[in-house]
């Protein structure tokens, strides 16, 4: 695997700030890639729970090992977007929640079983997919998910295959290190930058961010279920 993999978190007008900072916290770690936030132009973009910074273009990231969408308001009605993810046919493709629409609507779900945000199944179905009442689905190279908390869970899956038990253990360690630490003044602007604002006075505990109902709810049990032991192919392309 070469040192110039890219992996890509896709983002836009509207999207999920948790989501796609979860997303970024972990696939950011994967070994020998370079994580870029990418959109139809530099600069920022607003969405539930926060802004983004798009440092790169679709015109200029043209073969991706991982892409990531992130759901949140009117995913579906990007079709530049949706045109980009048909052209680069990246390795691995997450979508969380609402992300899983774009999908559907790029033509890349076409009578696959999938999973969204639970308000948005009748949408997934106008664009030829089927709705999932699990949390997670792994198809292939795609891998869709309810959002939240289960985005942690999703990126794990990749991760697993590009380092297996040890790196999943270390993505899992770090993130239960950094919400211990975050309850230290010194260290509360580090954790919201992974993990959402803090609010309140310094006197006041912090409250939950993403990460933190991510590691409340990863079952321990499950790293045996995602880690694709037996697959840890780093050679694709």
């Amino acid at each position: 695997m070469e040192a110039t993999s890219t992996t890509a978190i896709v983002a836009y007008q509207g999207v999920s700030a948790d989501e796609a900072e979860i997303f970024r916290y972990v696939l950011s770690q994967l070994p020998g890639f370079r994580t870029v936030t990418i959109g139809t132009a530099l600069g920022q973009v607003a969405g539930p729970g926060g802004v983004q910074l798009i440092d790169a273009t679709f015109d200029q990231v043209n073969a991706p090992q991982v892409v990531a969408v992130p759901g949140g308001v009117g995913t579906d009605r990007h079709p530049e977007i949706a045109a980009w993810l048909r052209r680069v046919s990246p390795r691995w493709l997450l979508a969380s929640s609402t992300g899983s629409t774009l999908l559907a609507a790029a033509g890349l779900l076409d009578d696959a079983t999938a999973v969204t945000h639970w308000l948005a199944g009748p949408l997934l179905e106008h664009y030829g997919a089927h709705p999932s009442a699990e949390p997670l689905v792994v198809d292939g190279r795609i891998i869709t998910c309810s959002g939240g908390p289960t985005a942690f869970r999703a990126a794990l899956v990749v991760a697993g295959h590009y380092g297996g038990a040890e790196l999943i253990a270390g993505i899992t360690a770090g993130a239960a290190t950094a919400r211990q630490e975050r309850v230290r003044p010194e260290h509360r602007s580090l954790w919201a930058r992974i993990g959402g604002a803090v609010r309140g006075q310094h006197s006041a505990p912090p409250e939950p961010t993403p990460l933190d109902r991510a590691l409340d709810d990863l079952d321990p049990l499950d790293l045996g279920v995602i880690t694709p032991f037996g697959d840890r192919r780093t050679d694709e392309r």
